[in-house]
């Protein structure tokens, strides 16, 4: 399958202001998140060296081929966990609470980016080997954000689907999700695209048991789709019992992580950055009777694998289980590292290199040719749908066109009213001709009128519904695709090689928007 990459802007699309200024290598946020790497070798001046983290190295990989195994994991997944059984491997990281169906299409990206940084790796001589790592966060217990699934219907209107599931507080790795998504799936099945891979596709989406969860669902998607690549992927109540020791002793130092992190938000604010993350927010939480409760600063707590730490140490964490070398990340996470990248130094966990994933819109031929009819491009698609035709449809000639047949109409009538005087006086029997002649030209000029009259009708319905298909497919409810829009389409309808085009796109110094042109499914 081919495909083209055409670069936009994000000042023309918009991003977190963080994101962007991190793109344009704001001095600013050096001191917060390290300058941003633009090449291999800026990556490797500001990369953590090779070695193990707080988490011995063998516990880790046994953990991770386990998980592996059970989710059906490919030879080339298992081969790079092999891999990372040696010192000298480093991981790219990134991660996503897992969502339904795959989630938004930016988790997808954001694999994509790992993946791709690990090729550049490969390809420069004397850097280390790494291998690409998923954090499947189903730590995590919001359940809203996880529990839905955009797509395009019949009537060309984006759709949220959900799971008929109602959980409070419960992380997503406690909720049994199968039998629901086994009911979407047959909701759905109507709205994909016939092709090859729809079948496989289906396939690979069945839970495997009516208990089965959004993270093990998440887990198989990512191995049948990006495990030919070598991913690698791990949810956090999988690893070892070593991986939670971290966390006690951090617990210990809840004062001074926070002090750390209010002094970090104060002098964000100096530098003209608008915080987005609450200094205030829940650092830890406990895994009790299956909900996930939030533990004050320093509070006690029972069993110690039952921490589960909230977005203050999550990456910390992470960065403290995983050698890791680059962390693959989106625009809001820039937005809350800048808040914690202290806490690194603090907690003396090496701090690694923040990548901003790839951000990519998927643009199908017939969407490019939409695109080309109408003469727009991704920023012109920030208006309604009617919006749009009322600008695009209006300059037609149309009325242009109506007003001259009614000239017309008045001329000929004008004319033989002139001419019937002079033919009565010749013969007044040849009158009933020219009054047929009259009306037969009145006729055939009002048949006229109204053919041009359905005919535009009929190309501004036409239009309408294009432009909202348009409108609904790159740019759904006004928002960048990979925010809205999930793989599922797009998986069904090419396959596992859709993964080979993200990863082929996905460069990990690219400072713009990328409009990703597919070709033929």
């Amino acid at each position: 399958m081919t495909s083209t990459i055409r670069p936009i802007s994000f000042r023309r699309l918009g991003t977190a202001e963080v994101h962007q200024r991190y793109l344009e290598n704001d001095t600013d946020l050096t001191a917060f998140l390290g300058a941003r790497p633009r090449t291999i070798a800026e990556l490797l001046q500001r990369a953590p060296k090779p070695g193990d983290r707080l988490l011995p190295r063998a516990a880790l990989c046994d953990a991770l081929q386990a998980y592996a195994e059970r989710h059906g994991a490919p030879a080339e997944s298992l081969a790079s966990i092999a891999a990372l059984r040696a010192p000298a491997t480093q991981c790219v990281v990134t991660g996503q609470q897992p969502g339904l169906l795959g989630g938004p299409l930016f988790t997808f990206h954001k694999v994509a980016t790992a993946i791709r940084l690990c090729r550049e790796l490969a390809a420069t001589p004397g850097a280390p080997k790494a291998v690409p790592v998923f954090w499947n966060h189903s730590d995590d217990h919001d359940l809203e954000e996880a529990n839905r699934l955009f797509l395009i219907n019949q009537q060309q209107e984006v759709q949220r689907f959900r799971l008929e599931i109602d959980r409070t507080n419960e992380p997503l790795c406690a909720i049994p999700a199968g039998a629901a998504v086994r009911k979407l799936l047959a909701e759905i099945e109507p709205l994909l695209p016939a092709s090859l891979h729809r079948d496989w596709l289906l396939q690979l989406l069945q839970p495997r048991t009516g208990d089965e969860t959004l993270g093990a669902q998440m887990a198989r998607l990512l191995f049948a789709a990006f495990g030919h690549h070598g991913l690698v992927v791990v949810e956090p109540r999988d690893l070892p019992a070593a991986a939670f020791e971290p966390l006690k002793a951090w617990w210990q130092k809840s004062n001074q992580i926070r002090d750390k992190v209010k002094q970090a938000c104060d002098d964000l604010g100096d530098v003209g950055i608008d915080v987005t993350l609450d200094p205030a927010t829940t650092m830890m939480f406990e895994l009790t009777g299956g909900i996930r409760q939030p533990l004050g600063d320093g509070e006690e707590y029972g069993e110690l694998q039952k921490l589960s730490p909230g977005v203050l140490l999550r990456p910390l964490w992470q960065d403290a289980c995983l050698p890791t070398l680059a962390f693959v990340v989106g625009p809001g996470e820039l937005s809350y590292l800048c808040t914690i990248a202290p806490l690194y130094k603090l907690l003396g966990v090496p701090m690694p290199a923040f990548v901003p994933r790839a951000s990519l819109t998927l643009v199908e031929p017939a969407m490019q040719r939409l695109l080309s009819r109408f003469s727009l491009d991704l920023p012109d698609l920030d208006q309604p749908p009617e919006k749009l035709a009322e600008r695009l449809l209006s300059g037609d000639d149309g009325d242009e066109i109506d007003e001259a047949l009614d000239g017309l109409q008045a001329k000929i009538q004008e004319s033989l009213a002139g001419v019937s005087s002079k033919l009565a006086a010749i013969d007044a029997s040849m009158l009933a001709a020219l009054d047929r002649a009259r009306s037969k030209a009145v006729e055939e000029i009002e048949r006229l009128q109204q053919k041009v009259r359905n005919a535009r009708q009929n190309r501004e319905g036409t239009g309408i519904k294009q432009l909202r298909r348009l409108c609904s497919t790159l740019r759904p409810r006004n928002r960048i695709q990979e925010r809205v829009l999930g793989p599922v389409q797009y998986l069904a309808a090419y396959g596992n090689k859709l993964a080979d085009v993200l990863v082929d796109a996905a460069d990990p110094f690219l400072v713009e928007h990328g409009m990703l042109e597919l070709g033929a499914s």
